[in-house]
């Protein structure tokens, strides 16, 4: 452990095991410079390494590739694909000696042309660095957290648009932030270095659910196994 921004001095290690692979750290910073230097608590993820614990890490805000690491699809919005702008001769019929030139990702614009106006389902495919499988990951302020993690809001890069759970436990996204309990998500670090991630609202607290991989292009909400890989997620800048 070590200081870290505008904390410093960490001390008094405890470990904190909260079961199903997510195990914590807590202890105290020295002095924090942004509250007048005052010690404060501090709590991070661990994982394990060759037998050791080490210091985790929360979510940093930012847009990801969300991959499931069980099927290595990605989540993304249930949309009819739009063709990517591209010239087959230049590429696949190209001579040698033809001159190459970057093609452009496809714009959020283009992507979105068919795209509903109000809710649109989730589901999981092969990753081509288009628009709608691209998440901008940021705590929401004010929504409170769980064991040193914030809740985030999932939203559409460049758009309003954010994951949400629907009634009977349907994963979709809705076209505004409302910070509604359906709308925050709780991402945990896994003793694996990969994530769980967890809506706030919850029915029942004693078996609660998490985002899970059914084959390779489903995504639902289930209770969290940890013997399996259906519940890890990585986070992968695009």
């Amino acid at each position: 452990m070590a200081g870290r921004g505008r904390v410093y001095g960490p001390g008094h290690f405890g470990l904190i095991d909260l079961g199903d692979g997510v195990e914590k750290i807590s202890m105290h910073y020295e002095a924090d410079m942004d509250r007048s230097g005052r010690s404060v608590l501090g709590i991070q993820p661990v994982r394990w390494q060759d037998g050791w614990p080490i210091a985790g890490e929360n979510v940093a805000p930012g847009t990801y590739e969300i991959q499931s690491q069980r099927a290595g699809t990605a989540l993304q919005l249930a949309v009819d694909p739009v063709r990517i702008a591209f010239d087959p001769r230049r590429s696949f019929m190209a001579k040698p000696s033809d001159p190459v030139a970057p093609i452009a990702n496809q714009t959020l614009d283009e992507s979105r042309a068919t795209w509903s106006v109000g809710e649109i389902e989730v589901d999981l495919g092969d990753y081509l660095i288009r628009p709608q499988q691209q998440w901008t990951v940021i705590p929401v302020e004010g929504a409170g957290g769980a064991m040193g993690a914030p809740y985030y809001r999932i939203a559409v890069a460049g758009t309003e648009r954010v994951l949400a759970v629907a009634p009977g436990d349907r994963l979709r996204t809705v076209p505004r932030f409302t910070g509604a309990a359906e709308q925050l998500w709780r991402i945990d670090q896994l003793i694996d270095g990969s994530y769980r991630i967890m809506p706030r609202q919850q029915r029942d607290v004693r078996a609660p659910r998490a985002l899970v991989a059914i084959g390779r292009s489903t995504p639902a909400l289930a209770r969290f196994d940890p013997a399996s890989d259906a519940g890890r997620w990585t986070f992968q800048r695009p």
